[in-house]
């Protein structure tokens, strides 16, 4: 600007003298030609001095006007100057700012009071290609008149900045979009235009929902957990972390450091566990004894982790019931332990029961018996009527006595056998059974009724003793019937397989039910059925030993059912 100052400065000076050369020049030759007051040369270097005075005057007029234009024209120059100066300036300043909204990664449009389109960025175009000129509301929505909502409008009406917030489906997804406008003014503050960015915040509230569900499930968990800064005061922490310590409200512990919670003699043993572990880029776990508000101490299971930025979450838990149950386990184990010695007391004892009753019950009785078949052969003719009937009864008695001798072994050896499990087919087992019981009573109606593929996995001795006895039971109590109907079979009940004894014997009220697998426990004489009493109860121990169950059936007259269950792997009908 100063170079073209210079120049035309100079261009001015050149001009200026030339028009004084040629004002001197012409005068000096209108002087001569017309006015005959001497020659050219004359008038041209020595004019009269009222002809000077008037030269001098045109020129000192000449001069003033050069300086005036001149003046005019530097003024000029640099009006002109300052306003291609302020064009370069605001084109930059434009450029600037289209570069910065082309930048910008939202939707941004320019909108005068009309909501007419006066720019779009790229990203703008790209929703609904180029719209520069037409209506907001009918370039975007579809619409002929302006939005309800319009954050652009609010601009308008209170010259504000306004955010706003939408939900909408697209392409079947729904979508949330942000819309924020700020109001453009003129040197006079009036509001000429407003700048609308729109932006998808989906994924935004996606990530808050998560959030809050996150949060959610934080404070509904019944562990206490925290979020502490690198130098371990609290920033954050669920209503059960303040709880276990204590603390009815959250507030009372945020901005508190850890090391409140703990006693010093806790604090020292921690901290080198603690921070060696975080030392080594890990986090730790392990147990410790925390302090509550009150002053009391409770145990507690803590899981400490370290956050990329120093930051630490902890999860604590309270493990004063476990404790406790812990302590109920082994007083409960302890109590199991001295059960036991008394079980292998007892068992002992059964042991020398049995043997009392194998060896020492059994040798008397022989003597007995033996000493009455003795008397009975010797003085069978010296024994009148009632001397038979006493030999008969010390018979009779003797016979009982080894029977229920025999019975109580059976019971005590299904107590203590050891279980050897296998596949078993009861339906064949109980075929043996019935054949052995018809040859005591060949002449008798009987209609055995057997169901095939039944097995179980039980021990195939005791499955032997379980089924004699039911189905003994079965032959002897239908004796007197005039045709007797045994059935074994199996069928579902209550989602489980059980097996079972039918028969239409005499049966038995319902009311004895529970109290016919009693050991000794008979509902009827002996004189009418023999018997000791043992044998359902003998089968209650195996159905027991084997993981199952036993129950009765049975109506007066009308026969009695028995089922039971053997726990284990088995074939279902």
């Amino acid at each position: 600007m100063l170079s073209r100052l210079k120049k035309d400065r100079r261009y001015s000076l050149i001009t200026g003298s030339a028009l004084i050369l040629a004002s001197w020049l012409t005068d000096s030759f209108l002087d001569a030609a017309f006015f005959s007051e001497g020659t050219f040369l004359q008038q041209l270097l020595r004019p009269q001095a009222q002809e000077l005075t008037y030269r001098l005057q045109t020129i000192f007029f000449l001069l003033v006007f050069m300086a005036c234009a001149c003046r005019k024209s530097t003024k000029v120059q640099e009006a002109t100057s300052a306003l291609e100066d302020s064009l370069a300036k605001l084109a930059l300043e434009k450029s600037r700012t289209e570069a910065i909204l082309a930048s910008v990664p939202d939707a941004v449009t320019v909108q005068d009071r009309d909501f007419r389109i006066l720019y779009q960025n790229p990203q703008a175009r790209q929703f609904k290609g180029e719209r520069v000129g037409q209506h907001c509301y009918s370039a975007y929505h579809d619409r002929d008149d302006v939005c309800p909502g319009c954050v652009v409008n609010d601009c308008f009406e209170d010259g504000q900045p306004h955010r706003h917030e939408v939900t909408h489906v697209i392409d079947g997804q729904t979508r949330h979009i942000e819309s924020a406008a700020a109001p453009l003014v003129d040197a006079t503050g009036a509001v000429t235009a407003a700048i609308e960015l729109v932006r998808d915040v989906t994924e935004r509230k996606n990530r808050e929902n998560m959030l809050k569900k996150q949060f959610a499930a934080i404070e509904a968990s019944m562990d206490g957990i925290a979020l502490l800064t690198p130098a371990g005061d609290y920033l954050h922490l669920n209503k059960a972390h303040a709880e276990i310590y204590g603390y009815p409200s959250q507030q009372e512990l945020l901005g508190q450091n850890w090391k409140k919670l703990y006693t010093d003699e806790e604090r020292q043993r921690l901290e080198p566990l603690v921070f060696a572990a975080f030392g080594q880029g890990h986090g730790w776990r392990g147990e410790a004894t925390g302090l509550k508000k009150d002053g009391t101490l409770f145990p507690q299971e803590i899981s400490l982790s370290l956050l990329e930025d120093g930051g630490i979450i902890c999860v604590v838990r309270d493990i004063s019931e476990r404790r406790a149950s812990e302590q109920e386990i082994r007083t409960l184990n302890a109590s199991l332990r001295q059960q036991t010695l008394d079980l292998q007391a007892n068992n002992r004892e059964l042991e020398a029961f049995s043997y009392s009753l194998s060896h020492d019950l059994r040798t008397p009785l022989t003597t007995v018996y033996a000493a009455g078949q003795a008397l009975a052969d010797m003085y069978r003719d010296l024994l009148d009527e009632t001397g038979h009937c006493l030999v008969d009864a010390i018979h009779t008695g003797c016979e009982n006595m080894e029977q229920f001798i025999e019975a109580m072994l059976v019971l005590f050896r299904v107590t203590r056998t050891e279980l050897s499990c296998e596949e078993v087919d009861l339906g064949r087992v109980a075929d043996d059974i019935i054949a052995e019981l018809r040859m005591y009573d060949l002449q008798r109606s009987l209609d055995w009724r057997n169901q095939a593929g039944m097995t179980a996995w039980c021990d195939p001795h005791l499955a032997r003793v379980l089924l004699q006895n039911l189905l003994g039971n079965a032959w002897k109590y239908t004796s007197r019937n005039e045709h007797t109907m045994i059935e074994f079979g199996q069928r579902l009940c209550d989602g489980k397989y059980e097996f079972f004894v039918r028969d239409n014997g005499i049966g038995f009220e319902t009311t004895d039910a529970e109290q016919i697998f009693k050991p000794f426990r008979r509902l009827r004489p002996s004189s009418d059925f023999p018997g000791t009493g043992v044998g359902l109860a003998t089968v209650f121990r195996i159905v027991d030993r084997h993981g199952g169950a036993v129950r009765a059936e049975g109506e007066p007259g009308k026969g009695a059912s028995f089922y039971f269950t053997l726990q284990g792997p088995q074939h279902h009908i």
